[in-house]
């Protein structure tokens, strides 16, 4: 087990289902085993209205073992609006089984850049005491929500003071945060998402580099390499 990462919350099993099962994560409750593949939870999800998400097939394939699951970018695209677990006739919740699956996933080095977006909050919190939107987010939101959005986040401090608010919603912890923190080995799980960020990142570029070479010095078949002129064959 890695250091940082909790045996409850992650426990080694032979199977996904019974990984699912033993997290801390899950319900006693969790109807996986009684799943009768009805399609409940992906006709109620608002991801699998615009995505190629399906809590159903994911569902299926944890029951099945297949770990190629783990490796589907389906499981990142759930947003943890419960519907499924609530709309589930055997009290299943796909949406618990998803999160057991991302750790695995994390674990194993898998889909681990995309938890980039979210270390800003966890370093926000642990200096404020308070989360915050992060860099990116705000971003995607000035777009999705427009000129209005814009326009209320510049006019904040006026607004707040009108509201009778203080200026800066910070929370004086005396530290408490950044300690919690540091003894559920939160910097230590950063440090290693990081490195394996760096990782993947440094991988990607060597690998599109080498991509580059290989199509600027053609495919290793004389048949599909022009620079090749061929030579006539010898004649015994």
């Amino acid at each position: 087990m890695i250091s940082h990462v909790n045996e409850y919350d992650t426990p080694e099993c032979k199977t996904l289902a019974e990984t699912a099962k033993k997290s801390i994560r899950t319900p006693a409750s969790l109807g996986l085993d009684r799943c009768i593949q009805c399609g409940a939870c992906t006709a109620s999800c608002p991801a699998a209205r615009f995505t190629d998400y399906s809590p159903r097939q994911i569902v299926k394939k944890v029951l099945e073992n297949d770990r190629s699951v783990l490796e589907s970018e389906m499981i990142w695209s759930c947003f943890y609006c419960y519907s499924c677990n609530l709309r589930c006739p055997r009290n299943n919740s796909p949406v618990t089984i998803v999160q057991v699956l991302r750790q695995m996933a994390i674990n194993e080095g898998i889909g681990v850049e995309k938890l980039a977006y979210f270390l800003e909050i966890g370093e926000y919190l642990a200096e404020n005491g308070a989360s915050k939107i992060p860099g990116p987010g705000a971003k995607n939101m000035e777009r999705d929500l427009g000129e209005r959005w814009i326009s209320f986040k510049k006019n904040l401090e006026s607004i707040r003071d009108e509201l009778g608010l203080s200026s800066k919603d910070i929370r004086n912890t005396h530290g408490e945060v950044q300690t919690i923190l540091e003894a559920t080995g939160y910097f230590e799980r950063e440090k290693w998402i990081k490195a394996k960020i760096q990782e993947k990142l440094l991988h990607q570029l060597l690998e599109n580099q080498y991509i580059k070479r290989e199509n600027r010095s053609g495919d290793f078949g004389f048949e599909n390499d022009r620079r090749y002129p061929g030579q006539p064959a010898f004649i015994i």
